[in-house]
């Protein structure tokens, strides 16, 4: 019976009661030591056995918490058989995560996915997944199972973690909690009349006192008293019940019942407890080792301490575990260690019985040891093919604390240090990068810690001082190593483009065109693209976007290899307005990070999807692409990519007319970006703030906000394109032309170099609007109508025609007017640019037209962004898996979402999906 916990049992019931009907849920059970999350755990499993649902178990165990993937392996271990009805990339990661199949490296968020699709085939009728002290999951399960939790939906699973208090690098950000306190007096004291049998008055309000409510302590403290503690005839309970924190206390009383046990019985527990896995086989063959025989399991069973189950060996609480291990002398617990490393030499299991014995044997020394050193080498490149980057970090560092030579302890190191930024342990990587530092003066092993640091910076510092580290290490090994030189130059000008300073990007370029690398060298498209940027940076578009031109022309010819070279030409394609091209290559990464599972790299590269999406005016293409990014992005701790994947969804929030997201979206982007001057985001947040007001017609508001970024707030080049054609129609509205010219001319010279026909017309339109005579706007307006007819941007054409209809308006010649109005009406009404489309119909209106309130905008306004990607892969033939595999969903959540959009679209079947106009062209 559990005692005083009705409200958190009705949560867990209605989670289980909406799983058994097809609909997923995830809660955490947060609270101390024995407070009750396992009897909560366990009350789940009474309840979703008599619903008929499955249940799978995983457990956090503290001494596992270096190994990788043993938490997911252990709760997935009983649907491994269900591998091959997967898609070949998750079901080949999971493998190779497991050790089932030769490892291969692949994104660690790819097991995630596995894991999420593999609990969909389990779930049937239901499932429930059990996680038990998730705080000691080691991080590549911890990383795997939550970006699996934020994407259960409809596959009918019940994923309940408890988790002890405090963080231990466990933070189920997001995910809904149950925060368990101690019970009120009432309930313990009924608890302790209950479990405690006869206590002495006193020594029970003792024990209700020092148990805080706790049921555990309640249950265990009286537990450990002698029958003349009980009676409350001697004195020192205080032993029991003094100064330790409840924890410590409760521990204690659980070494006062292993101390009863026989000496053998006490080893086998110690033996149990270091083992972590339960594996009956391996605690006693290392038993035998220490001269135990397999009897003396008998009385931890028979002490209700353990529990032995078709050859798994349990603690009946992890207390119990903790205080087998640490009640133990030194030399015992070495002993131990060491007869489990003898016990493991030669099994096979794909390599985890390796690893647990490269631990052992490093658990075991008590000094620098070479031979185990090196075995934990070969442990960490295990867990770095399995992409258990954590474990990888934690095998390095060990290895290199264990080094006799100081060159194999920096190399060590190093290592740590770099596997440490690939599993987002950023401050555990700069400790490392530092420590390493110290102990050596080779300009090679500073250049790789440089890019370590220089990474770390850039993700919670200042860009500015991520290109100086770059730049500081970069020099002493040009000579040697020019290749390795040159990439760290071209970073350094990537952090100067992010933090505004063009000073900074020239110096990067003019050291990489010192290297003189050869021609024909694999980085010379990005030497020029990265040259075109700096003059970019500098103001001087004319300069910098030759070079640009050129190093796409290169990229068309032969695209780059390696993701960041591919994520820079793609952006590089964004600075001529070259939306197509940007397009094209930001349609190709992201289909191939899909494929191949290349998860940290799909945020950067959806975000630049997004942004062509945006500027060819496929808004819902672009919010769904940018919102899918902010969750990996989220996921996989790139807070940056946060900060500017929402900077462009508040400019669709502006342009949609959401007043709430607008404000809410830029108040994030300014809070973060700001501080850590990452200027190129804080545009973005600028812009949506300008375009909003602007679109409320707050023109005043508008020429401020943009103003303010062009000449101090964010002195950027991005803002000598994004934001004039804003600012110039804010500053006309408010009759300050004046305050646009300068801008309104380094952006005609823009527009020229970039040789885009809607940059000219966007120009022209800009021209217009500051013109001082009739006849020079209406030519100016005419010929950007024309202009933009040879394509690119709609968004901005129909502006254009809005400014133009409105013109005509105010000049009596309503017929003609009414062309544009329409026109752009249209436009705005497809993209759900509702303030744009309330302004174009007020014209229409005032031209003396009656107007529909709202033209319908195709089959895809009527779709969620997600229902949306869903339905349109649908429409072209994906089944179900496919598009999961895609989407980053399970194929449940699919058809979940395929069964919603099917009504508002009118349809019944996938067939029917392909004669809709899913606005793949214009929305």
């Amino acid at each position: 019976m559990l005692y005083g916990r009705v409200a958190e049992t009705d949560r867990i019931d209605h989670v289980l009661a909406e799983a058994r009907d097809g609909r997923s849920g995830v809660l955490v059970l947060r609270g101390p030591a024995g407070i009750g999350k396992s009897a909560l755990l366990e009350h789940a499993a009474g309840t979703a056995a008599a619903l008929g649902m499955r249940t799978v178990r995983g457990v956090g165990i503290e001494s596992e918490t270096e190994m990788v993937f043993a938490a997911l392996h252990l709760l997935l271990r009983s649907g491994l058989d269900r591998l091959d009805r997967l898609p070949a990339p998750q079901a080949d990661a999971l493998r190779g995560a497991f050790g089932l199949a030769p490892s291969r490296e692949a994104d660690r968020f790819l097991v995630g996915l596995g894991a999420l699709t593999l609990l969909s085939e389990l779930a049937g009728d239901g499932l429930l997944c059990l996680v038990d002290d998730a705080q000691w999951l080691d991080r590549s399960s911890a990383d795997a199972l939550l970006f699996a939790a934020r994407r259960l939906e409809a596959e009918g699973v019940a994923l309940i973690l408890s988790a002890r208090d405090g963080s231990h690098g466990f933070r189920p950000t997001g995910l809904p909690e149950i925060r368990l306190g101690g019970l009120g007096p009432e309930t313990a004291a009924m608890l302790l009349g209950e479990t405690a049998g006869t206590l002495a008055p006193h020594v029970r309000d003792r024990v209700l006192a020092e148990s805080e409510g706790n049921p555990l302590a309640l249950i265990e403290l009286p537990a450990a008293l002698t029958p003349d503690q009980r009676a409350g005839h001697v004195t020192p309970l205080a032993y029991h019940l003094g100064p330790l924190p409840l924890t410590g206390r409760m521990q204690e009383a659980f070494q006062t019942q292993i101390h009863a046990l026989p000496e053998t019985a006490q080893t086998l527990l110690l033996v149990a407890a270091a083992e972590s896995t339960g594996d009956l086989t391996v605690i006693l063959g290392a038993a035998r080792r220490l001269g135990i025989r397999a009897d003396a399991v008998e009385p931890g069973e028979q002490s209700g301490l353990i529990r032995v189950v078709d050859g798994e060996l349990t603690f009946r609480h992890p207390l119990i575990r903790a205080a087998a291990y640490q009640g133990a002398p030194f030399t015992r617990r070495l002993a131990a260690h060491r007869a489990l490393a003898d016990a493991l030499d030669g099994a096979v299991d794909g390599g985890r019985h390796d690893d647990a014995r490269a631990w052992h044997l490093a658990a075991a020394c008590t000094g620098p040891d070479e031979i185990v050193a090196a075995e934990l080498d070969q442990a960490a490149e295990r867990a770095r093919r399995r992409s258990g980057h954590a474990a990888t970090t934690a095998a390095y560092r060990r290895a290199a604390q264990l080094s006799p030579e100081p060159r194999d302890q920096v190399r060590r190191l190093i290592s740590s240090a770099e596997a440490a930024m690939d599993a987002g342990q950023l401050l555990q990587g700069r400790a490392l990068a530092d420590r390493a530092a110290l102990l050596t003066d080779d300009p090679h092993e500073h250049a790789r810690l440089a890019g370590v640091r220089a990474a770390i910076e850039f993700e919670q510092g200042s860009p500015s001082v991520a290109h100086g580290i770059l730049m500081t290490a970069a020099a002493p090994v040009s000579a040697a190593d020019p290749t390795r030189a040159a990439s760290m130059l071209l970073e350094a000008v990537r952090d100067a483009w992010f933090a505004g300073a063009p000073e900074l990007a020239r110096q990067g370029v003019d050291r990489v065109h010192a290297l003189a690398l050869p021609s024909g060298h694999h980085l010379q498209p990005v030497i020029s693209a990265m040259t075109g940027l700096a003059a970019l940076l500098a103001g001087d578009a004319t300069r910098g976007l030759v070079p640009i031109h050129a190093a796409l022309a290169d990229a068309r010819r032969s695209q780059p290899g390696t993701p960041g070279d591919r994520l820079i030409i793609a952006s590089m394609a964004f600075m001529v307005g070259d939306d197509e091209t940007s397009m094209d290559l930001g349609a190709r990464l992201v289909d191939d990070c899909r494929a191949q599972g290349m998860i940290g790299w799909l945020p950067h590269a959806l975000q630049n999807l997004a942004t062509s999406q945006l500027y060819l005016g496929r808004f819902r293409d672009a919010r769904a692409s940018a919102t899918e990014a902010v969750r990996i992005a989220d996921d996989t701790g790139q807070h940056h990519r946060v900060d500017h994947l929402q900077g462009i969804l508040a400019w669709l929030a502006a342009v949609h007319g959401d007043d709430r997201a607008c404000a809410e979206l830029t108040g994030r982007v300014r809070a973060h970006a700001t501080d850590h001057g990452n200027v190129s985001s804080l545009a973005w947040a600028v812009w949506a703030e300008g375009l909003h007001a602007l679109g409320q017609g707050r023109a005043q508001a508008a020429l401020e906000q943009l103003a303010a970024g062009i000449t101090g707030t964010v002195p950027h080049q991005l803002t000598t394109t994004l934001f004039v054609p804003d600012l110039v129609e804010a500053a006309v509205r408010c009759e300050q032309a004046d305050r646009a010219r300068a801008p309104l001319a380094r952006f005609d010279e823009w527009a020229t170099a970039t040789r885009q026909p809607w940059a000219r017309a966007v120009a022209l339109r800009c021209r217009a609007l500051s013109a001082v005579s009739e006849e020079e706007t209406e030519a100016h307006y005419a010929e950007a109508v024309s202009v933009h007819l040879n394509g690119g941007r709609p968004f901005e054409e129909a502006r254009t025609k809005l400014l133009f209809g409105e013109w005509l308006r105010r000049n009596r010649r309503k017929a003609e007017a009414r062309v544009h109005l329409r026109q752009a009406l249209d436009t705005f009404d497809r993209a759900g640019a509702v303030p744009w489309a309330a302004r174009a119909r007020a014209e229409l209106r005032a031209t003396g037209e009656a107007t529909a309130d709202m033209q319908a905008a195709g089959a895809a306004g009527l779709l969620t962004p997600q229902e949306l990607q869903i339905v349109r892969l649908a429409a072209q033939g994906a089944t179900n898996r496919d598009i999961g595999a895609q989407l980053f969903l399970s194929p449940r959540t699919v058809g979940y979402h395929l069964h919603k959009a099917f009504p508002k679209l009118g349809v019944a079947a996938r067939t029917e999906l392909a004669r809709l106009d899913l606005g793949d062209r214009s929305s």
